[in-house]
This record gives C-alpha cells, structure tokens and sequence, in this order.
C-alpha cells in the first residue's frame, strides 16, 4: 500500500495528515485529467507515476498548459496511473525514516547547488564543491554523496536567472543545478535530527503507525521542520518502503545517526 501514492494520499486525508492536493488518473484519462488540473489546481503543478521512485519520470514546477501535456506523456510511459496535484512552492524538502513506529532520523534534502561568494564563477564554485573527498564519481558504487553534474537542466536553470557557468553569483547566492533532488547529481544531505518539533516527530510516528510498518521513509515538504506541521504550509508527499538508510550515515552537514544499529535492534527485537 505504502507504494502506491495514490492510496497513501487517500488514507492521509482520512486521517487529516497534510497532504498536496491532487488526483490519480489512469493513461486513457490523460485528457480528463489535463481540463480538471488547469479548472482545479491551476499552476504551478507536479505530474508524477502513481508506482515508482527514484523521480524516475516525475515533473516539478510545471507552470504551462504545454508542459502540463507533456509531462502527462512522460508519466505514462512509466505506469499506465499517475497523479497531478499541486506544487508547494518555497518549500524545503526533508526525509524522516520512522523504525518500529518509535526511533525517527531526519534529513533535509537539497538539489545540487553552489553558494556564491562574490568573487569565483560558478564553474569555478562547481570545482572546488566537486573536491570534496566525500563525493564519489558518478555511478560509484561505494559513495553516498556525488560530484555535481551540469547538463540540459542546469543550462535552464542558469538561463533562467540570466547566469551561465561563466557568472559570478553575489556573496551568499543559492543557485540550482537541479531540479530533482538526485543524489547520483549531486544532491546535498543536511542531518536536521535534534531540530525537529516534538509535534513533527508525533506526525511521523503517527503515520508509520497508520499503515503499520516498522521501517518506513516519510517524504514531507515544510518550510521549517523546528516548527510545528499545524502552523505552517507543509504535505506528507510520499512513503518509502524501502528507505536509503545511508543517507543518515554520511550527511553532507551534520551529525551522523547510527540508524543501522536502530534497525538491527528492531530486528532482533522480534525475529531472532
């Protein structure tokens, strides 16, 4: 069940847990679904395959009638459902992995990016990220962290900006290589554990408890996981049943957790 985003979101809102809105629709209802998005939701939106992960074949920020079409198309191909639903803007994007409805880890995920300091290029700021001995080659094996990838997508985003790898963001500039938070691109992982809200962590646990599953990684979009769910903008977007525990192992900022140990404990606990 937890797999099936769809089905997730039907038992989040019969629980009022804070979910995106939007809807799930089968491949021959592609035209349906495009008039209901556009007369219900309005731009910006997220079209994504109702099964699937990784992001594989998810598009984010969708603001034209145009991209709305295509990113349908693009769904399709990956599962005959999929969903539209609303894209939360100015929203940071956190993994809470939840281990025998108790014991919760915390992550806030970034797209690749580089901050800017007022003097080196963004190619020249790309480089001295990329020296990090903690980031791998792409499709190394033994690495959690990755070298950021320019492509199609950074030029866009560059582009969009005014900026090219040749530009020389202002001190203290975030600017995005990515879209996606894919860490084979050089996503960034920042350990946000000790911060989060004792209401947060309530959420969590509640909804590992929903669905009754003893290891589970909760995707959740807020502006400030230290503040609590009821008080600010925020959705519970997606459910992992296979979370990537070494996420929580090799953050890019922050304390490392130990959640291995959580889970050996857990499993001697029931199964030996």
């Amino acid at each position: 069940i937890i797999d099936d985003k769809a089905l997730v979101k039907f038992y989040l809102k019969k629980r009022d847990f804070p979910v995106a809105e939007g809807k799930s629709f089968l491949w021959f209802e592609k035209n349906r679904a495009y008039k209901w998005a556009i007369k219900n939701l309005g731009f910006p939106l997220v079209v994504k395959p109702r099964l699937g992960s990784m992001s594989q074949h998810v598009t984010i920020n969708i603001k034209d009638p145009n991209s709305l079409k295509l990113a349908i198309k693009k769904a399709i191909i990956y599962s005959p459902a999929f969903i539209i639903e609303r894209f939360l803007e100015n929203m940071n994007v956190y993994r809470a992995t939840v281990i025998d409805f108790d014991f919760v880890a915390c992550l806030q995920r970034v797209p690749a990016h580089i901050i800017g300091d007022g003097v080196h290029s963004i190619e020249e700021l790309i480089e001295v990220k990329n020296k990090d001995p903690k980031r791998g080659n792409p499709r190394q094996k033994d690495t959690t962290l990755y070298k950021l990838v320019t492509d199609e997508t950074t030029e866009k985003l560059l582009r969009n900006k005014g900026y090219n790898l040749c530009s020389v963001p202002f001190k203290g500039e975030i600017v995005y290589l990515q879209e996606k938070i894919i860490l084979d691109l050089g996503a960034d992982l920042f350990e946000v554990t000790p911060k989060i809200h004792p209401d947060n962590l309530w959420l969590f646990r509640e909804v590992a408890q929903l669905f009754n599953v003893r290891l589970v990684g909760i995707d959740f979009l807020t502006k400030d996981i230290s503040l609590s769910w009821k008080n600010q903008p925020c959705a519970v977007i997606e459910l992992n049943s296979l979370p990537y525990i070494d996420m929580h192992h090799f953050p890019t900022e922050g304390k490392a957790v130990n959640i291995s140990r959580e889970l050996v404990k857990m499993v001697f606990k029931y199964y030996r």
